[in-house]
């Protein structure tokens, strides 16, 4: 594989050129994604594999590297917990939506929204740009691991606070995702929000700690080697997707109509899990309930 992939151009002697290869594979995958979905109808199955898309580059890397570090190792624990957790999350909800939908609305949605020339407005519009993304935003994890493969590298007290801050963000994910499935698959709740335990204050407590995963997982490189501090643009980059343009933003536009949910707004916190400044007033009935 490693001839082919010379034969081909790729320069996998130094860490800009694992990078380079890697970043390909993630943009032939999309690719393949979305020549699969035109056949499908709606390219859904992409959601599926977003949170694996950030694991599997970081496997790539420290097989392709060889890493022996102590650094790499942590790193690559900490993303196969997030993007396989994730990803696991994603693809089990992908298949509830194939039952019931015939796919994940949202991507439905896109069918009808980028009609006519659907077929190459979603290889720019909706596929390519989650390559870009995934690219961007695993860049701490990925190039952390290129660029500390030998075995001097080591995890040392500099890298304890990105751990922690870490398991903060894996704590709220993983707990936001479980209590809003036990929720919803209670059929009692039906035309209700959930606004108990990590979701009391907050209304995407999920994307809050995919966010701090993601700071965490950068302070837990630059920890081990300052020079890559600028990968931050990953987790950057990552704030700003699900606090002003998908994630919480996006959810709150798409509901924001519902008078119910416009009262839930007035009495929760968009992002951060803490009580709003102001009380909080009693919570009305709700519709809803669904995860973003």
């Amino acid at each position: 594989m490693t001839a082919l992939l010379t034969e081909i151009g790729f320069n996998l002697t130094t860490p800009a050129g694992i990078f380079v290869m890697i970043s390909a594979y993630t943009f032939a995958i999309v690719t393949f994604f979305w020549a699969a979905g035109l056949v499908q109808g709606n390219h859904s199955m992409m959601d599926g594999y977003y949170g694996f898309g950030f694991a599997i580059p970081a496997w790539i890397a420290y097989f392709t590297v060889g890493a022996q570090s102590q650094a790499a190792a942590v790193l690559l624990v900490m993303i196969t917990l997030h993007g396989g957790r994730l990803g696991y999350y994603l693809a089990a909800r992908w298949r509830r939506y194939v039952k019931v939908h015939g796919g994940d609305p949202r991507y439905l949605g896109f069918t009808k929204r980028y009609a006519p020339g659907y077929w190459w407005k979603s290889f720019f519009l909706v596929m390519e740009p989650q390559a870009v993304i995934i690219v961007l935003i695993g860049a701490p994890v990925v190039w952390g691991i290129l660029s500390m493969a030998g075995p001097s590298w080591r995890f040392g007290w500099a890298c304890a606070p990105g751990l922690l801050v870490f398991a903060i963000g894996l704590y709220f994910e993983t707990v936001a995702d479980a209590q809003l499935q036990a929720f919803l698959a209670d059929k009692n709740n039906k035309g209700r929000y959930l606004q108990t335990g990590v979701w009391t204050h907050s209304r995407h407590p999920n994307y809050f700690g995919t966010t701090v995963v993601w700071w965490g997982m950068w302070l837990t490189a630059v920890g081990a080697d300052p020079a890559i501090w600028w990968t931050v643009a990953g987790p950057v980059v990552n704030t700003i997707m699900l606090t002003k343009i998908l994630g919480s933003a996006f959810q709150d536009k798409y509901m924001g109509t519902r008078p119910e949910y416009q009262k839930l707004m007035a009495t929760t916190r968009p992002f951060l899990p803490i009580p709003p400044a102001k009380p909080r007033a009693p919570a009305a009935a709700s519709q809803d309930g669904l995860r973003p």
